[in-house]
């Protein structure tokens, strides 16, 4: 059995709030909800490796877009969005490892949030 290391590299491209209410400031806010999707980095790479099984050499991005409710904190509306060039299967499992995710404590705002997931197999260097 041949054992893949791949790197997964969340990069945070934009977060922004709409409305004057603020709890976090928005620097906080991305690294609250970056820290957030980060504990589902296990459940991520297992989307990869799944994927990896089928195609060794897989490399590419899952753009994930979501809403970050204010008062429940639950991420809606998680969706790939354009940019993403990993195939639809490993999109769609990245974004089901998000769902329902909830970011506490709450905030006084709704947050809109896209974030890129990159994944680079050992071949990519």
């Amino acid at each position: 059995m041949r054992k893949t290391i791949a790197s997964l590299i969340l990069a945070s491209v934009a977060i922004t709030s709409g409305c004057s209410f603020i709890a976090r400031g928005e620097d906080q806010y991305r690294t609250d909800t970056r820290a957030l999707l980060e504990t589902q980095n296990s459940d991520v790479r297992a989307c990869y490796d799944n994927e990896l099984a089928n195609n060794p050499d897989l490399n590419g991005d899952v753009v994930v877009q979501f809403t970050v409710e204010k008062k429940t904190g639950t991420l809606t509306n998680v969706t790939a969005a354009e940019g993403s060039t990993a195939p639809e299967s490993l999109q769609a499992c990245v974004v089901s490892a998000l769902e329902g995710l909830q970011l506490t404590p709450e905030d006084r705002r709704d947050g809109q949030a896209t974030f890129t997931y990159t994944f680079r197999g050992p071949a990519a260097g």
